[in-house]
């Protein structure tokens, strides 16, 4: 039986990771050892986090994959990407292909069907737009609660929310509320539920049917 590994950006995504999509898919009966962790962006500091350029990605992908008989697995954001990435683009329309450069690229040095790159469109608060169940836990004020329905109500779906400069999902609940990241961020995901929002996430949905697959099978 193969670990999982997955490679993150920062501490939301290691909560989320460990706290909400690990016991989901444990509760769907897979056994696998799974972990998350943040790519390490200075060893000889040992910081972690941030934003991360594609070598210390693949430094990280090299290392876990040298440890062997492992999936390993991504969670990134595409909002202010490194442009360092293989086949980059500002085009959300397109992430198919940068994973499939960065895929390129990472199985250089380990089997291509053990490693699943997944970047998020346009970043992990686009799951955040899910529902008001997690909104409600961190925000009080019923004037700032109704602009996030208004913002949730004016989009196809959450990922559909605009990943410009000024408007992508983080910078919305920075104007609304005084978000943070970490803090508010870890409890208004942990109040989602998983099957909502692969049902309202087409990408992400994507990404979830995948891992279960390459749970199934032992490769992706």
């Amino acid at each position: 039986m193969k670990r999982v590994v997955f490679i993150v950006e920062g501490d939301t995504e290691v909560s989320f990771i460990q706290k909400r999509v690990i016991p989901y898919l444990y509760s769907k009966g897979f056994t696998n050892p799974m972990n998350a962790q943040k790519i390490l962006t200075n060893r000889k500091l040992n910081k972690k986090g941030g934003n991360v350029g594609f070598e210390y990605l693949k430094n990280d992908v090299s290392r876990v994959a040298a440890t062997k008989n492992v999936l390993i697995t991504t969670l990134l954001d595409f909002f202010r990407l490194p442009t360092d990435f293989p086949g980059y683009t500002t085009d959300s329309l397109r992430l198919p292909d940068m994973e499939q450069g960065i895929k390129e690229k990472v199985t250089e040095f380990m089997d291509a069907s053990c490693f699943l790159p997944y970047i998020q469109r346009h970043e992990i608060e686009s799951l955040m737009y899910t529902s008001m169940d997690g909104f409600n836990v961190v925000v009080d004020d019923q004037e700032s609660l109704d602009e996030l329905q208004r913002i949730i109500d004016s989009y196809p779906t959450p990922e559909d929310i605009n990943g410009g400069a000024d408007t992508a999902p983080s910078k919305r609940l920075m104007r609304i509320f005084p978000y943070e990241k970490t803090a508010d961020g870890e409890m208004i995901l942990e109040a989602l539920d998983i099957d909502d929002i692969r049902g309202k996430c087409p990408r992400f949905n994507k990404w979830m049917e995948k891992l279960e697959e390459g749970l199934k099978n032992g490769h992706f």
